[in-house]
């Protein structure tokens, strides 16, 4: 049993859904002849390196909504980052007109 769960809506992944094109090396192989394998996977980036997990057809999906997720989380960082820069722009400035 893996520990692994099947549906987790709090899973956010920092990466991309790829389709992986190859040859397998085998003469015989028809990918020889340039109709190489498929395969999809997660592209990530981790210590300067990108990294690639194979996914299987149904985990697609699941690794899809999980970078989804952590778009949506990133768009609503950076924009309470802004306001934060704005609000602390807003508060120095008032500050120095009380100086004056």
């Amino acid at each position: 049993m893996t520990n692994v769960p099947k549906r987790n809506t709090a899973l956010m992944v920092r990466g991309s859904v790829v389709k992986v094109r190859r040859t397998c090396g085998k003469a015989q192989c028809k990918c020889m002849e340039g109709a190489l394998h498929e395969t999809w996977a997660l592209s990530y980036s981790y210590q300067g390196r990108t990294r690639m997990i194979p996914l299987r057809e149904e985990d697609i999906e699941i690794a899809q909504q999980a970078i989804q997720r952590y778009q949506k989380a990133l768009n609503r960082l950076e924009s309470q980052a802004i306001k934060g820069i704005k609000h602390l722009h807003a508060t120095v400035k008032a500050a120095k007109r009380r100086k004056r």
